[in-house]
């Protein structure tokens, strides 16, 4: 069977309960959602859980269950208020959405909400959409869930044992548990909280369970009696269980497809230290066993133990977990580039620090001279500038100087002053004379032959308008454009092709472009070319940010 891979869950509207116009999107390993109370994260959590899993009785958990969970046992669903009134009001039953990757392929998989009048029940079922059968890369019926097996470990593995009624408690030693999944429960929980082990060095494990609940867990042989062990024990022998059924799973089964492991409250019971722990611990099984883990969280310390912030890659690395921190418990939202301090700050709701305006310091661009400074004024728009300002800290001030690129560029390699301004050249211009000092040196965008070298403004904007006055379909937004100023490609050539123009030639580009300046900006000529060539407006203008940011350190 090919990798399965869980992408997204996707709330539109009608809200699904308070989320609605939300996207919650899941790292490759591991994804800690972590917000305020009654914001819905068992929610996502329940919706997820019911999106995917497998029924085949051979490939049973060591948590005495199949690896599959349904959202009515995680979350209670109303029929009068989550199906009668929709139903009653004839308005459209909210439909969430979950994102698969089936190697490299994209399921959808509709949250349809059914009702049974007669049990007065609810029901959410997992739907492809489109609402056909999938057959490649892997077989899923238009009502089946997804075969991704599934496992969810809710707050029934905190029942404490102590305190339930001894004649509802059993326990008893697992005979037949893979020797295997004996020796990763042990080390497991033993790399997570040192509990010790027995005198004798015994690799035994004993299943422990409560009758009437979802509660079955697996410990080793501790110091102790395992009936005495902490909640915190508890919850970790619950996960470890979990870990090792997957494990079972992988070695038995051929198509073993990779695994979900969803966990309400990974923190509980369990101290800041062993917080750090189990998630290095979960991160290595999760690798080890092809596990996406989804948990939800209200642990700083957890948090920070997953957060980038806190968890710096490499060169070329990327993080394959995440926190997805959700804020706004009245309409909740994903909150986008929280730092962990922002994150720490929300859940304790401090108000946020006041923080003076900082005066950004002016960025001088030199350029050749008044026909690229006519350029480079339209390409500096009101967003460009303040991304400037947002990310390098700057305002950024043109200013032509009537020299040629080869001064302008090699100014800075006798004068360091240069090396603390930018310098744009046209596109057909060469960089000689710069040396390695080229980070603030950037070229404005223009039309690319099949060579890929730049033409100068003046030339891109020539034959722009030479194909405008021809007899072609091409640039149909600009045509509707000149239509609307009444301009047809009769004013075009008179004004603008009519002559003696060499425009191969930069003179005489220069004084074509010189001779026109007012009418190509009262027509919006170069505005129409920047509209048609987007690709390499938006080059521009990620490389101008960068060499602004490069340079401002300087400055």
């Amino acid at each position: 069977m090919p990798s399965i891979k869980l992408k997204s869950l996707n709330f539109e509207l009608p809200p699904f309960r308070k989320l609605g116009s939300i996207s919650i999107p899941f790292a490759e390993r591991i994804t800690v959602i972590a917000g305020h109370n009654g914001i819905g994260k068992s929610t996502i959590l329940g919706l997820v859980a019911n999106g995917s899993g497998i029924h085949d009785a051979s490939n049973k958990s060591y948590l005495n269950r199949a690896f599959d969970a349904n959202l009515n046992e995680i979350v209670h669903l109303d029929f009068v208020k989550e199906y009668e009134e929709y139903k009653s009001r004839g308005t459209q039953f909210p439909s969430p959405f979950i994102e698969y990757d089936i190697d490299g392929v994209q399921l959808i998989k509709r949250c349809s909400i059914t009702g049974r009048t007669e049990r007065r029940e609810v029901r959410v079922v997992s739907r492809n959409d489109p609402h056909k059968n999938m057959l490649s890369p892997v077989k899923i019926g238009k009502d089946a869930k997804v075969p991704l097996p599934t496992l969810y470990l809710g707050m029934t593995r905190m029942l404490p044992v102590g305190e339930s009624n001894p004649t509802w408690v059993t326990s008893s030693m697992d005979k037949t548990i893979h020797e295997d999944d004996a020796e990763f429960i042990q080390t497991f929980i033993n790399s997570v909280i040192a509990s010790g082990r027995s005198s004798d060095g015994s690799k035994n494990i004993t299943t422990q369970s409560i009758k009437g609940t979802g509660k079955t867990t697996k410990h080793p042989d501790y110091a102790h009696s395992a009936k005495c062990i902490s909640l915190g024990q508890d919850s970790l022998s619950a996960i470890a269980t979990a870990l090792a059924s997957f494990q079972k799973l992988q070695r038995e089964w051929p198509d073993y497809p990779g695994g979900l492991l969803v966990i309400d409250e990974l923190d509980a019971g369990f101290h800041p230290h062993a917080q750090q722990r189990l998630v290095k611990a979960l991160a290595n099984a999760a690798k080890k066993l092809q596990l996406q883990v989804l948990a939800t969280t209200h642990s700083v310390n957890l948090i920070a133990a997953i957060h980038p912030d806190a968890n710096p890659v490499g060169h070329g690395g990327k993080h394959i977990d995440a926190v997805l921190y959700l804020t706004d418990t009245l309409k909740p939202r994903v909150a986008e580039g929280y730092t962990l301090q922002d994150i720490q700050r929300d859940m304790s709701l401090e108000p946020p620090p006041v923080t003076l305006p900082v005066k950004a310091k002016t960025l001088k661009i030199y350029l050749e001279d008044p026909e690229a400074h006519f350029v480079l004024k339209r390409l500096l728009t009101r967003s460009l500038k303040m991304r400037a300002k947002r990310e390098a800290g700057v305002n950024l001030k043109p200013i032509p100087l009537s020299v040629g690129c080869g001064n302008l560029v090699g100014f800075q390699k006798y004068d360091p002053y240069f090396a603390t301004v930018l310098i744009v050249l046209d596109a057909d211009a060469p960089i000689k004379g710069a040396g390695k000092r080229t980070k603030n040196i950037i070229k404005l965008p223009g039309t690319v032959d099949s060579n890929d070298r730049g033409f100068s403004p003046e030339r891109s904007l020539y034959e722009f308008i030479q194909t405008l006055a021809s007899d072609t379909d091409e640039y149909p937004a600009s045509r509707a454009a000149l239509v609307q100023k009444k301009l047809t490609s009769d004013y075009l050539q008179t004004h603008f092709l009519d002559g003696d123009t060499n425009i191969s030639k930069r003179e005489s580009a220069k004084k074509w472009m010189n001779a026109r300046l007012q009418l190509i900006d009262d027509w919006g000529m170069y505005d129409l070319w920047l509209n048609e060539h987007s690709v390499q407006v938006k080059v521009f203008e990620d490389a101008l940010v960068a060499a602004a940011i490069a340079t401002a350190k300087l400055a």
